[in-house]
């Protein structure tokens, strides 16, 4: 019962188990709430200074602490998630290391691997242990089906400057998540990709502290504003749900019609 007296009809991820990765924050945190409103259990991985900073708006979350640039302790942190759920049926990976490099004739060799150890190697350690874990619960036996989210980024497909780094591994997240959903077909798990575009995590409306990336979004978002985190969770709740049984190798991508325009100018058709 709801504290109105009236009965609380049964989320669409009632029963199911998750982890979302990159949790503490932005589409990591909103993905995690819109998961516990509709049902599901939930644990909540991140970085454990940002786990301990972090309050959610709905009770529930279970708390395990992971640095996805650390493969030991992502195999762990997986297995401790697993226990306590017992059993997995969807995983958002969605940790990642953002912002970018300088030109690509000074990018380092320690930041092309920073960058590429975490959005890349972490989401594919990430989703193997995933991957065996649903298998290892039913998955694919008596109609039983899981599902793994990938968080890419509009940059999975378009270059911006003085990022290498990033696009490169988030390009890469991309095709991992293709070649996972063949792999997996067989076994009943669905693999799909997010890939937004400028989303507010800041909280001052344009998802930039910088004036001069603020701008760039007013005039390259068809929309005219950045995506919020709870839009983002929206279409990770439908990937997750029963409805989304037939999709699977796919991306949605949710930029505000960003990727939908050669140039920009919009902030001149709105005067």
């Amino acid at each position: 019962m709801t504290t109105a007296g009236v009965s609380r009809r049964p989320g669409r991820l009632a029963g199911k188990a998750a982890i979302v990765t990159g949790a503490a924050g932005g589409i990591g945190r909103a993905t995690v709430e819109a998961y516990l409103r509709e049902g599901a259990s939930v644990v909540a991985m991140d970085l454990a200074p940002r786990l301990a900073a972090t309050r959610y708006e709905e009770p529930g979350a279970i708390p395990i602490a992971c640095d996805l640039a650390d493969r030991a302790a992502i195999d762990a942190a997986m297995a401790d998630a697993v226990a306590r759920l017992g059993g997995l049926d969807i995983l958002v990976a969605g940790g990642a290391l953002k912002g970018g490099t300088g030109n690509f004739l000074d990018l380092s060799d320690a930041d092309w691997d920073r960058y590429v150890d975490v959005n890349m190697t972490g989401t594919f350690l990430t989703c193997r242990a995933g991957a065996r874990a649903m298998v290892a619960a039913g998955a694919g036996k008596d109609g039983r089906s899981a599902r793994i989210i990938t968080i890419g980024s509009v940059n999975s497909f378009m270059a911006e400057p003085e990022a290498a780094a990033y696009v490169a591994a988030k390009g890469g997240v991309a095709m991992l998540t293709r070649a996972m959903a063949v792999d997996l077909a067989r076994h009943g798990i669905l693999v799909n990709m997010i890939a937004p575009g400028p989303v507010d995590v800041t909280g001052n409306n344009t998802g930039y502290s910088e004036p001069r990336l603020a701008e760039q979004v007013l005039d390259e978002v068809a929309l005219g504003r950045p995506g919020l985190p709870e839009e983002v969770a929206t279409a990770a709740v439908f990937l997750a749900e029963d409805g989304s049984s037939f999709i699977t190798g796919s991306t949605i991508t949710i930029d505000g019609g960003l990727s939908a325009m050669i140039f920009g100018g919009m902030r001149e058709g709105r005067r």
